[in-house]
C-alpha cells in the first residue's frame, strides 16, 4: 500500500499539469453558479441551467479522467532527456478533446445515475434518522426556517447565534444526524470509487461499469478498503485542518492549495490502483495471445 502512495505521489508530482483543468473547471462552476443565481428566475431557465451544468460536468470528466490515466501511462515510459518527458507530460492538456469525444456520454450518463444514487441515499439517511434519532422539535425548525429566508450575510449572523443558543441534547441531536450523514455518504462513496476507472479503462457503458465496479471491489474488498480508509482518513484530517484556517487569509489559501493537489492525488491514486490491480491481467492476457499467434505463424520445418 506504501509502494503505491508513494508512486502515485511521484505520478502527480510529474503530472502536476493535471491540476490545471480541475482548477479552471471549478472557477467556471463557481461563477456559472453565482451568475445562475441571480438571472435564473422561470422554471424553464432552470431546467436549461441544470441541463448545462450537467454537460459540463460531462465533458470535465471525460477529459480530465481520460488525461489522469494517460498520465499514469506515461509513467511507465522510460525518457532518456529530461525535456522530452516535460512535453510529452505538457502534451497531456491536448488529450482532453480526445477524452470529451470517446467519454461525453459516459460521464452524463454516470452523473444522471449518482444524482439518483444521491437522492436513494437522502431517503436512506432520513429512514434510519427518523426511526434511530428522532425528528428536531417544532421551535428548532422553525428557527432554521427563519434563518433560510434571510439574506446571506444576516443568515451567518443568524446561523451563529442560533448555535450558541443550542442546549447540550439538540447539540447532541444535530451530531448524531451528522454522524450517520458521514457514514452513510462513506459507504457510498466506497461502493462507486471503482466505477470513474472502470469507464475509462474497459466500459463506456456507465451502468455495466457500475455493476462490474462493484464486483471488482467485492473480489478485492480488504484491500480496496484499506485504500479508501486511508484516503478518508487524510482527507478528513485536511478538511478538518482546513476549518481553522478560515480565521487566516494566507492560512487559508494554503490549505486551499493542498485541497486541490489532493484531490488531484486521491483521483490519480484510484486509477493507479485499479491499473495496477486489474489491468495486470490483461497485458498478461494479450501477451500470451501474442505468443500463440507467433507460434502459430511459424512455418514448420522441412
Amino acid at each position: 500500500m506504501l509502494k503505491l502512495f508513494k508512486q502515485a505521489l511521484k505520478v502527480t508530482n510529474d503530472s502536476i499539469i493535471l491540476a490545471i483543468p480541475l482548477i479552471l473547471f471549478m472557477w467556471i462552476i463557481n461563477f456559472y453558479s453565482l451568475f445562475s443565481r441571480y438571472t435564473v428566475d422561470t422554471f424553464p431557465e432552470f431546467i436549461l441551467a441544470t441541463v448545462t451544468v450537467l454537460f459540463m460536468v460531462g465533458a470535465f470528466c471525460a477529459g480530465w479522467f481520460y488525461m489522469i490515466k494517460e498520465a499514469i501511462s506515461l509513467s511507465k515510459k522510460v525518457f532518456v532527456l529530461d525535456e522530452d518527458r516535460a512535453k510529452a507530460t505538457f502534451n497531456l492538456i491536448k488529450l482532453i478533446p480526445a477524452g470529451i469525444g470517446k467519454y461525453f456520454l459516459s460521464f452524463v450518463g454516470m452523473y444522471i445515475i449518482l444524482f439518483v444514487l444521491q437522492i436513494l441515499v437522502t431517503f436512506i439517511v432520513y429512514s434510519i434518522g427518523i426511526n434511530t434519532i428522532g425528528v428536531l422539535d417544532a421551535s428548532s425548525v422553525e428557527h432554521l426556517q427563519a434563518i433560510a429566508t434571510e439574506q446571506s450575510q444576516a443568515s451567518d449572523q443568524a446561523m451563529m447565534a442560533f448555535v450558541n443558543s443550542l442546549s447540550v441534547d439538540q447539540i447532541i441531536f444535530f451530531g448524531k444526524w451528522s454522524m450517520l450523514f458521514v457514514f452513510v455518504s462513506s459507504v457510498a462513496f466506497f461502493l462507486i470509487m471503482l466505477w470513474f476507472p472502470e469507464i475509462i479503462y474497459q466500459s463506456q457503458n456507465p451502468i455495466l461499469a457500475l455493476g462490474r465496479s462493484i464486483k471488482k471491489l467485492f473480489k478485492t474488498f480488504f484491500k480496496s478498503l484499506g485504500l479508501y480508509f486511508n484516503m478518508w482518513v487524510i482527507g478528513f484530517i485536511l478538511l478538518f485542518i482546513n476549518t481553522f484556517a478560515l480565521i487566516n487569509p494566507i492560512a487559508y489559501l494554503v490549505m486551499s492549495i493542498v485541497l486541490f493537489y489532493y484531490s488531484v492525488f486521491v483521483v490519480v491514486l484510484l486509477f493507479l490502483y485499479y491499473d495496477v490491480t486489474f489491468n495486470c491481467d490483461k497485458v498478461v492476457e494479450e501477451t500470451v495471445v501474442k505468443k500463440e499467434d507467433d507460434t502459430n505463424n511459424e512455418e514448420p520445418e522441412d
